[in-house]
């Protein structure tokens, strides 16, 4: 057994997992794939005994994904849990419709239990950018979802387990300072937010570790490692999803590079949030080992 902040969790390890795209900046050329700002995956996860598919976010709306998902010849009634990476609106937006369209009772929704604080840009003018008011609480509850509103790592079954919050004593040096500045309310005042509410995903699979990231406010170097910490895993297959240095930092991003590097990440699929410029620098620094995200793209380990 492994105690990560109190919490001891024995991983395991899953067969396989397939990634789908469901949902992404980029619908790539020559596909009919649909593109919106946001992000959704779909993990279809295989382990000795059983199969499950967990929703990874839900875009800023669930009509691309659900004529994605058609495409792709997916059943929204075959999705066994949700988990949302954090409150953005280009990763909730989409949560009621795709709760009505799985028609289930009781789907586990995983979140941080800060998901539901006010969250706000005031740049160049004042606007949520949290929950909107049609995924409230109570919302979700009514159209079948339970919340599950854990802080820390938390096993979702054999092989997958989300990060939990990564404190800012677990980050790395260049990823302490968010990238996005953006507010919240506390106690009634408006305050500068930390976005300490994002997870992620880490899946121990037999080729190694994937992990999966909606915006990586948190820096994907710190939640690379904080995934490597619970898991226990010896090497890196796979770092997926948006990076969030769209606010291009030359500096900042070769380190990322740099720290990815000396983790041994086998492949970079970058897209969302990331930015050209950045991904510009990540094409020419892993060459064939870098793949862009778009909607539809299918990542098998």
């Amino acid at each position: 057994m492994d105690e990560v902040d109190d919490v001891k969790i024995e991983v395991g390890t899953a067969d396989s997992v397939t990634v789908y795209t469901l949902v992404e900046d980029w619908g790539a050329e020559g596909t009919s794939f649909y593109a919106q700002h946001g992000v959704s995956f779909l993990l279809d996860v295989t382990t000795e005994t059983t199969r499950k598919r967990v929703l990874f976010d839900a875009g800023r709306c669930a009509q691309p994904i659900l004529q994605n998902m058609d495409l792709l010849k997916l059943d929204p009634s075959t999705i066994d849990m949700i988990c949302i990476s954090h409150s953005h609106l280009d990763h909730t937006g989409g949560l009621v419709e795709m709760l009505k369209a799985m028609k289930k009772t009781c789907i586990p929704v995983v979140a941080h239990p800060d998901i539901f604080k006010v969250k706000l840009l005031t740049d160049p003018y004042l606007r949520n950018i949290g929950l909107l008011e049609a995924n409230t609480k109570e919302k979700v509850e009514e159209y079948g979802g339970r919340w599950v509103l854990v802080r820390n790592p938390m096993k979702l079954m054999e092989g997958v387990v989300t990060t939990g919050e990564i404190p800012l004593d677990k980050r790395v040096s260049f990823e302490k300072k968010t990238t996005l500045n953006s507010y919240m309310i506390e106690d009634g005042a408006l305050v500068k937010d930390p976005l300490f509410d994002e997870i992620s995903l880490a899946v121990k699979t037999r080729k190694g570790l994937v992990v999966i990231s909606g915006c990586s406010h948190a820096g994907i170097v710190s939640i690379a490692k904080r995934s490597i910490e619970i898991t226990h895993s010896k090497n890196l297959r796979a770092v997926i999803g948006g990076f969030h240095l769209c606010d291009f930092k030359e500096e900042r991003t070769k380190q990322i590079m740099k720290s990815l590097k000396e983790l041994k990440a086998e492949k970079i699929y970058a897209g969302h949030c990331t930015g050209f410029e950045a991904e510009c620098m990540f094409l020419n620094e892993f060459g064939e080992d870098l793949e862009k995200l778009h909607a539809g793209k299918i990542m098998q380990f």
